[in-house]
């Protein structure tokens, strides 16, 4: 009845506009005229309804103190016993998930004997439970702060997030041959489409991400290996949860789900600051603003809506933790870029094409060596297996090294901008186009250096100077904490700092074939 969501909404959504010490007051002073027992049960709907809101504001027990003290003086004992039973019985646990009912089998611990569709249930099971956490106080929060800083249950979801995006890719980065990942690739295809059918779309997008990440778009050996019907999915599932026209594909089909569904947290977090920061909280600077807090209602509402579902699948608590585990991840997203461009290097034919004469894999370490002398790190020494030569994976791995530690030590050649792709926690605008970053995870690129942000498709025309000496470590990315410099530089000899510092300044002669070893 519309009276009835009418006090859902004002119990829910007062806050938003007086505190609920002030409201809690507020509600005293209406006795008389309104009847005690009205008031009464007002309070009892909001303690039913919404415990969180006592156990984190300590003011309130004050109120309820007044409230005790209002119906001794009232003298009706009825109105005592209402109130006891509403503070003495046990509060609904709005957070708390239901336990599933669990399989009784023996658990591998390989985690490739997981099947897609097994996979996916877990993933969807992980997910539920922490949505079931986040309260609409957490919400609220969010959207008021717009970070998830001292927010731990939304923290949980967001980082969840990337954790499976990450482990997509660490998943196939782990294997060695360009056949072993396309398997990977293709397993994780499979893990999408189940979560498609399972109304996951949160987790499809963490899923999706990985797979498209640039980390492993650009394994062209992998890629081509891909059977038809893969990329065919991929496309489609890409399509289905694209940025274009504020997410108008997913919108649709997730409004056209019934039953257990698992909407994409990211894209609603939007839609409540959009609301919060469009309307206002008064009209006429003295009414409240009655449509603004009914449309956060709905939306938040919506959310809130997973807490009363029952997943329509089973979950294996010895795989949940085994996952949980998988997912915790310590990978920064240099490592993963090492790790990528390690299992297909970027070109790596281009040397050998201009001084591997013979084409046995080969060339001549005098030749090498005079390379190397126009990089900061040729102070490097290098083994071979093969006296007097070194190999394509020697020279592979020598340039690898050195430039992470470059990289490491805050030195980036030409001075260019330092861009890794980056996921933002909160709203964050291109500085070159000025244009909003769309999405969810890996919304644009961040400078680690001097702090800038731009969209995929800025980047190369980025006019500006990287300025190092005006680093931003506090700037709008708050997922890529600055790279503390100390605690690696500490561990090298003043004499190298200076020497890498000095070779600085020999790149600009580096010749075009030497590039080629960079590229």
């Amino acid at each position: 009845p519309r009276g009835t969501q009418l006090v859902h909404m004002t119990l829910m959504m007062h806050s938003w506009v007086v505190p609920s010490e002030a409201f809690a007051q507020k509600l005293l002073t209406l006795y008389p005229p309104l009847p005690l027992s009205v008031i009464l049960w007002f309070h009892w709907q909001w303690i039913s309804q919404f415990p969180a809101v006592f156990e984190v504001d300590p003011h309130l027990e004050q109120t309820m103190g007044d409230l005790w003290a209002l119906v001794r003086s009232d003298g009706e004992e009825k109105h005592s016993q209402l109130i006891e039973n509403s503070c003495l019985s046990p509060h609904l646990n709005i957070s708390q998930a239901p336990s599933p009912s669990v399989k009784k089998r023996k658990v591998s611990l390989i985690f490739d004997h997981m099947e897609p569709d097994e996979m996916a249930e877990h993933l969807s099971y992980l997910e539920f439970k922490n949505f079931c956490n986040v309260s609409f106080l957490d919400y609220r929060s969010y959207v008021v702060r717009g970070s998830v800083r001292d927010n731990p249950a939304l923290e949980r979801s967001v980082m969840m997030c990337n954790g499976v995006s990450q482990w997509v890719q660490l998943m196939i980065l782990s294997r060695h041959t360009a056949q072993q990942r396309a398997q990977v690739f293709t397993k994780f295809i499979h893990v999408a489409q189940k979560l498609r059918s399972l109304q996951n779309f949160n987790t499809l997008m963490a899923v999706t991400g990985g797979l498209c990440h640039s980390s492993i778009s650009r394994l062209k050996d992998t890629s081509n290996l891909l059977p038809p019907d893969v990329t065919k999915a991929l496309s489609e599932m890409t399509e289905l949860l694209s940025s274009r026209s504020n997410y108008s594909n997913y919108r649709r089909v997730y409004n056209e789900c019934t039953g257990f569904k698992v909407p994409i947290l990211g894209v609603h977090l939007k839609d409540l600051i959009s609301l919060n920061e469009a309307l206002p909280d008064y009209i006429d600077e003295e009414k409240i603003n009655l449509s603004k807090l009914q449309h956060l209602y709905s939306n938040i509402n919506d959310l809130l809506a997973l807490h009363s579902c029952t997943p329509p699948f089973e979950a294996n608590k010895d795989l949940l933790h085994l996952l949980t585990l998988s997912l915790d991840l310590y990978y920064t997203e240099d490592e993963i870029y090492e790790l990528s461009y390690a299992k297909e290097p970027k070109n790596p034919k281009s040397i050998m094409k201009n001084y591997d004469h013979n084409q046995d894999g080969y060339i001549s370490l005098e030749e090498f060596e005079k390379i190397a002398a126009n990089f900061p790190f040729s102070f490097c020494t290098q083994e071979t297996d093969r006296e007097g030569q070194i190999s394509r994976e020697e020279i592979t791995s020598y340039f690898m090294r050195g430039m992470s530690v470059c990289a490491k030590l805050g030195y980036n050649f030409n001075d260019a901008h330092n861009f890794h792709e980056t996921t933002y926690k909160r709203p964050t605008f291109c500085d070159i186009c000025r244009g909003f970053l769309w999405g969810v995870t890996k919304q644009g690129y961040h400078c680690k250096d001097c702090g800038i942000n731009c969209h995929r498709h800025c980047r190369d025309l980025v006019g500006i100077e990287c300025l190092k000496k005006h680093k931003n470590t506090t700037g709008s990315c708050p997922c890529t904490p600055a790279p503390d410099l100390r605690t690696k530089g500490n561990s090298w000899s003043a004499s190298f700092l200076l020497h890498i510092q000095s070779a600085k300044h020999t790149l600009f002669s580096v010749s075009k074939k030497s590039l080629n070893l960079i590229n």
